[in-house]
C-alpha cells in the first residue's frame, strides 16, 4: 500500500511530474480537475477583488476567505501594511509614466536608478530576481494563514468530498498523507502568463482550491458523513495541499503549520522525494526548451528553468500544453510506467464505484470538453498563426487590458503566440 496518495490536475504537465515522483517508490497518483470540485470566489489576506477560481463553464458557489492563523501574531500586519506600501508604490510609478507630462520628469527623477536596473535585470536575471525576492519577502513576510469554510454547509462539503473520492476511485487503502496538488506559472513580462495558469481555475493558480479542498477533507463531520456513504478515510490519514509552478518544476507543501507532528517526518519526506521529482522533471524539458542545454544535470536545469521564469527577455518560459494529443480516462494501471512525454490529459476513473455512470458523464461533459478547447486553441494558433495566432511576443505591445498588437498599429491579435 502506498504511504502517500498524490492527487494533480488532469493538465498534461502533470503527467511529468506524476511520473517521476512514482519512481520515488509508494506513491500512488490520480488526476483530477485542477479546481478540485470547490467552485469558489477567493479572497486572499490582502483583500481587493474576489478570484473566481473554477472552470469558465460554472460560475463560484461560495465565498472563501483567507485570514490570519491565531499564531501569526504581528507577522500577518507586516505582510499587509508591507504589501500595501509596495502597491502603492508601483500604481504611482506606472501612474507617472502613464500621464501627459509625467514621463519626462520621471526619466529625470528616476532613470539613474532604472537604467542600471534594467541593465541588470537583463543581463543577470536571476540574481536581480533573487534580490527582488529577498527585499519583498523582507517588506512583506509571509504569514501564517486559515481558511474559512464555515460558509459552505456541511452537506455541500460532503458531496464535494463524494463526487471527487469516487470519481477518482479512491474510496479506501488510504495512506498517511493524501496530497492535493494544485499548479501556477510564474513568469516576467508575459501578457500571456494565464494561458500558463489552470485552465480549470479560469486561468490562475489553483492553490487555494487545493487548500480549501484539503481544510474540508480533514474536517471530523465530514468523515463521519463520508463514512455512512462507504468511504472511511482513516484517523492516520492527513490531508495537505502543495502546488506546483510549471516553469520552475518547484513544488511547496501549503499550510504547514497545520500539519500535525505525528505526520512532520512524513512531509520531510514527500518534500525530499518533490524536490528530486522537480529537478528530473526539469532536466527532461530542457531537452525541448530553446536555449537550454542538452543533457545537463539535474541541479543545473532546475537552476536554469529557474532563470527562464525570472527574465523579462524570455518569450519562451516553458511550452505550457503544447503538444498536448490524448485525453485517457480511467485507472492509473492502465498509463503507470509509460513515458506520455507530457502529452496527455490523465484523468483518473474507477467504474467499479461509477456503478451508474454519473461521474463517467461529468468527465466526459465538462473537463474534456475543456481539455479539446485547450487542444483547439494551440492547433488553431500553430496552423493559422496569421489568422488565429498572436505572433512573435518581440514586437507585441499591450494595449490596455483587453490584449496585444504586433508593433504599433493593427488589429488585436488573437490566440496564442508563436
Amino acid at each position: 500500500q502506498a504511504h502517500t496518495q498524490l492527487v494533480t490536475c488532469i493538465d498534461t504537465r502533470s503527467e511529468g511530474l506524476r511520473r517521476h515522483l512514482e519512481a520515488r517508490g509508494e506513491y500512488e497518483t490520480f488526476g483530477f480537475a485542477g479546481f478540485f470540485a470547490v467552485a469558489i470566489a477567493f479572497t486572499d489576506l490582502l483583500a481587493g477583488a474576489p478570484a473566481q477560481l473554477c472552470p469558465v463553464l460554472i460560475s463560484a458557489s461560495h465565498d472563501i476567505s483567507e485570514e490570519p492563523a491565531p499564531e501569526s501574531g504581528s507577522i500577518a500586519v507586516r505582510r499587509v501594511a508591507g504589501a500595501t506600501r509596495l502597491a502603492g508604490a508601483e500604481s504611482a510609478f506606472h501612474a507617472a509614466k502613464e500621464s501627459m507630462a509625467g514621463p519626462f520628469a520621471l526619466a529625470e527623477a528616476a532613470g539613474w536608478v532604472a537604467a542600471p536596473l534594467s541593465a541588470a535585470k537583463t543581463m543577470s536575471p536571476s540574481t536581480i530576481g533573487g534580490l527582488r525576492r529577498r527585499l519583498r519577502n523582507l517588506i512583506s513576510p509571509a504569514a501564517p494563514t486559515v481558511l474559512t469554510v464555515d460558509s459552505m454547509p456541511l452537506t455541500e462539503r460532503v458531496l464535494f468530498a463524494q463526487a471527487t473520492l469516487k470519481t477518482i476511485g479512491l474510496t479506501r487503502d488510504f495512506g498517511r498523507l493524501l496530497v492535493l496538488c494544485g499548479h501556477e506559472s510564474s513568469s516576467e513580462n508575459n501578457p500571456y502568463q494565464a494561458s500558463l495558469d489552470c485552465g480549470a481555475c479560469g486561468g490562475q493558480g489553483g492553490g487555494p482550491n487545493a487548500r480549501t479542498a484539503a481544510v474540508i477533507l480533514n474536517q471530523i463531520e465530514v468523515r463521519d458523513e463520508l463514512r455512512r456513504s462507504g468511504i472511511d478515510i482513516p484517523g492516520h490519514t492527513v490531508v495537505i495541499a502543495a502546488l506546483h509552478d510549471t516553469t520552475t518544476d518547484q513544488l511547496a507543501v501549503l499550510d504547514t503549520h497545520l500539519i500535525p507532528p505525528s505526520h512532520r517526518t512524513d512531509v520531510d519526506r514527500l518534500n525530499t522525494d518533490l524536490v528530486h521529482a522537480g529537478r528530473a522533471l526539469a532536466a527532461e524539458r530542457c531537452d525541448i526548451l530553446p536555449g537550454a542545454a542538452r543533457r545537463r544535470s539535474t541541479t543545473n536545469a532546475a537552476r536554469h528553468v529557474a532563470g527562464r521564469s525570472v527574465d523579462w527577455a524570455q518569450v519562451y518560459p516553458e511550452w505550457g500544453l503544447a503538444g498536448n494529443a490524448a485525453f485517457i480516462i480511467g485507472p492509473r494501471e492502465l498509463t503507470r510506467g509509460i513515458d506520455l512525454q507530457r502529452r496527455t490529459f490523465l484523468h483518473s476513473y474507477g467504474a467499479d464505484v461509477d456503478l451508474d455512470g454519473t461521474a463517467l458523464e461529468t468527465i466526459l461533459t465538462a473537463p474534456l470538453v475543456v481539455a479539446q478547447w485547450i487542444n483547439c486553441q494551440y492547433y488553431f494558433s500553430t496552423v493559422a498563426p496569421e489568422v488565429f495566432g498572436a505572433g512573435t511576443k518581440t514586437i507585441h505591445n499591450v494595449v490596455g487590458n483587453v490584449g496585444v498588437m504586433a508593433g504599433h498599429v493593427g488589429d488585436l491579435r488573437l490566440g496564442l503566440p508563436q
